[in-house]
C-alpha cells in the first residue's frame, strides 16, 4: 500500500520488541488467533480515498494550506501525506507500541484506521463521525487536536470479522484544546481489546463518554495523561455484562501537571454468569501540586452466579492534593424488587426497570442528545436479552 520506509521499519522493530514482554492470558488468546489468520496482511482498501478536508487547498506539500479547516484521512494515506505528524505521534505519546506485547503486535499487524487532524484554533461545529463496519482485526485512529481547537468525536465502529479485534484510539490535545469523545463500539469475535488513550497539554479539557454494551469478552484500556498544568479529564462510563461474558475494564487518569483535575465515574451491571471487573487508578505524580483526583465505581449484580469486582486505587506522590475514591458492589434491593412485583411486574421486568434507574443517571450526563437516545435504545435491547 505504498507505506513509507519509516513506518515499515517501525513495524518490523515492533515484531522484534514484542518477544521481550511477558505475555498475559488475554493477549495470548488474541495474538494466537491473529497469527492463524490467513488474511493477516489484509489492509484497508480505502488508502486511495481523497481526504475529507474541509476547504482543502491543492498543495499537499504545505500543511497550513492542506489543513485549511480540518483533515480526515485513512491512516495509511496520512502516513504519506503527513509523514512528520504521524512519525512523531503514531503510538508514541498515548498508546505506546513499546509498552506491552499486545501493543507492539497491534502496530506490527496494523490493518487500517483513520487520521484526524484539527489545526490550532479550529472549532469544528458538527460531530466528527468515526463510524464504520470494519472487517479488520487491527484498527487504529490517531486524532490530533491543535492548541485552542475544539471538536466532538463520535466513535461507533463495528468489528464484523470473526478474528479477535484490537481497536485503538489516540487523542492528542494541544494547549487549551477541548474534546468531547463518545464511544460505543461493537465486536463480532469472542475475545477483543479496545484502548482509548489521551495525552493532554496544559489547560486542555477532555470529556470521555463510554458505553460498553457489547456482548463479547472484552479487555479495555482507558487512560488520560494530564501532562500540562491546568488540564482536566473526565471519564464517564456505563457497561453491562451478561451471559458468560467477561469484561475487564482498566481506567486510569494520571495527574502529571500541577492544578490538573481527573474524574472517573463508572456504573456497571452484571447478570447471568458474567464477570465484570472495574480497575480504576488515579495517580498524582510528584510536582502535581494542587491536583484533584476523584473516582467512583459502582456495580449492580442481578444473579447469584455472576461476579463483580471494583478495585479503586489512589497513588499519590505529592502532599498538596485533593483525592478520593468510592466503590460499591451490591444486589438489587429486595424491598424494591418486591414492591415492583407486588404492582404486577414480573421479576424480569422489575430487574430491567431497576437497572435502567441504576445506569441512566450516568448515561443522561452524555451531552449529545442523539447519541444519548441511541444508547438508551441499545440499553433497552441489552436488558431484554435472556441467557441460559
Amino acid at each position: 500500500m505504498n507505506a513509507p520506509d519509516w513506518l515499515m521499519k517501525k513495524r518490523q522493530l515492533a515484531v522484534l520488541l514484542q518477544e521481550r514482554f511477558k505475555s498475559t492470558p488475554a493477549a495470548e488468546k488474541i495474538m494466537a488467533a491473529w497469527l492463524k489468520n490467513p488474511n493477516l496482511a489484509q489492509l484497508e482498501q480505502s488508502t486511495g480515498e481523497q481526504a475529507n478536508v474541509e476547504k482543502a487547498a491543492t498543495d499537499a506539500g504545505s500543511m497550513a494550506e492542506t489543513a485549511a479547516d480540518w483533515v480526515n484521512l485513512p491512516l495509511f494515506a496520512a502516513a504519506n501525506t503527513y509523514p512528520e505528524l504521524l512519525q512523531e505521534n503514531l503510538m508514541e505519546k498515548a498508546i505506546s507500541w513499546q509498552d506491552s506485547q499486545l501493543n507492539a503486535m497491534h502496530l506490527a499487524l496494523l490493518n487500517g484506521g483513520r487520521f484526524i487532524y484539527i489545526p490550532d484554533g479550529t472549532i469544528v461545529k458538527e460531530p466528527i463521525e468515526l463510524t464504520v463496519d470494519c472487517p479488520l482485526s487491527n484498527y487504529h485512529n490517531l486524532v490530533i487536536v491543535g492548541a485552542g481547537a475544539q471538536a466532538a468525536i463520535v466513535e461507533h465502529q463495528t468489528a464484523t470479522g470473526r478474528q479477535p479485534a484490537y481497536f485503538g484510539t489516540e487523542l492528542l490535545l494541544g494547549d487549551g484544546a477541548r474534546v468531547d469523545y463518545y464511544q460505543s463500539n461493537r465486536f463480532s469475535a469472542v475475545q477483543n481489546h479496545q484502548a482509548v488513550r489521551a495525552y493532554q497539554a496544559q489547560h486542555s479539557v477532555l470529556n470521555m463518554y463510554l458505553a460498553l454494551f457489547d456482548e463479547h469478552d472484552l479487555t479495555t484500556d482507558f487512560y488520560a495523561n494530564l501532562d500540562g498544568q491546568g488540564g482536566a479529564a473526565e471519564i464517564k462510563m456505563v457497561t453491562i455484562a451478561s451471559g458468560r461474558q467477561v469484561q475487564d475494564v482498566q481506567t486510569q487518569i494520571l495527574n502529571h501537571g500541577p492544578h490538573t483535575v481527573g474524574n472517573i465515574v463508572q456504573n456497571g451491571v452484571v447478570k447471568d454468569k458474567a464477570i465484570l471487573n472495574f480497575h480504576a487508578v488515579g495517580k498524582t505524580e510528584h510536582g502535581a501540586y494542587g491536583a484533584n483526583s476523584q473516582q467512583q465505581s459502582r456495580i449492580l449484580t442481578l444473579s447469584d452466579e455472576c461476579k463483580g469486582e471494583a478495585d479503586p486505587v489512589l497513588l499519590i506522590e505529592e502532599n498538596d492534593v485533593n483525592a478520593g475514591h468510592a466503590a460499591s458492589i451490591g444486589k438489587v434491593d429486595a424491598d424494591d424488587l418486591y414492591y415492583l412485583e407486588s404492582r404486577g411486574l414480573s421479576e424480569h421486568d422489575a430487574q430491567v426497570l431497576l437497572t435502567r434507574g441504576f445506569l441512566l443517571p450516568v448515561l443522561n450526563q452524555f451531552p449529545d442528545q442523539k447519541l444519548r437516545e441511541n444508547l438508551v435504545d441499545e440499553l433497552a435491547q441489552r436488558l431484554e436479552e435472556k441467557h441460559e
